[in-house]
């Protein structure tokens, strides 16, 4: 691991934010809380970082972008673009069960953000939960609906119109429920296209 130097419109120190590598040499920065515990704020701003130049950049994509939001998920679905979903809002309040994309494929001055349309039952309101895209589909994991913690199974197929959500039934031995976890998609060897989850904290 390495402290490097870095330049641009840095952000602000926060947490509950997500960080998303959209390409061999920029990521994302989305959200978060600002501020001590207890005098934090809720933020929705974008930024993004130059892992070559090591410059930060506020982006001010067009389109409807998404409310301030921490403890929210994201992940990559194709070259420059990332989906967002879920989070707290602050004040006990949760965020809309809509997903975002942010379209960073015209360049950076063109970012964009777009609801993606949706139809049917969704995972709902959550936050602390996870989400990866395991091509064609993304997954949802976890989290806390506002009234408990969760273990439950979410997808959607992005190449599938009209776009929709179904909750998987799995019968094997599930996680148990847990909020604030971590998960990746393994993308090489015998593991290729399986999601990994890994800590988290329970009703306890």
């Amino acid at each position: 691991m390495e402290n490097i130097k870095v330049s641009g419109d840095s952000p602000q120190p926060r947490f509950g934010h997500t960080i998303t590598l959209v390409s061999k040499t920029k990521s994302v920065l989305f959200g978060g809380a600002t501020g001590d515990t207890g005098k934090y704020s809720i933020t929705g701003d974008t930024f993004l970082f130059d892992c070559v130049t090591r410059k930060w950049r506020k982006l001010d994509p067009s389109g409807s972008s998404p409310t301030p939001r921490a403890a929210h998920s994201a992940t990559i679905v194709e070259i420059n673009q990332l989906v967002i979903y879920g989070g707290a809002t602050g004040g006990g309040q949760l965020a809309p069960d809509d997903l975002y994309l942010l379209d960073l494929r015209s360049g950076e001055d063109q970012s964009q953000w777009i609801v993606v349309p949706v139809v049917g039952t969704t995972p709902g309101r959550r936050y602390g939960h996870s989400i990866v895209f395991s091509k064609p589909f993304l997954v949802v994991y976890g989290g806390n609906t506002g009234n408990e913690p969760v273990n439950d199974v979410w997808t959607l197929n992005v190449e599938k119109a009209p776009l929709y959500w179904t909750k998987l039934e799995i019968e094997s031995e599930a996680p148990c429920i847990r909020v604030y976890h971590a998960a990746a998609l393994c993308n090489t060897g015998t593991a290729n296209g399986m999601m990994v989850i890994f800590g988290g904290r329970t009703v306890d």
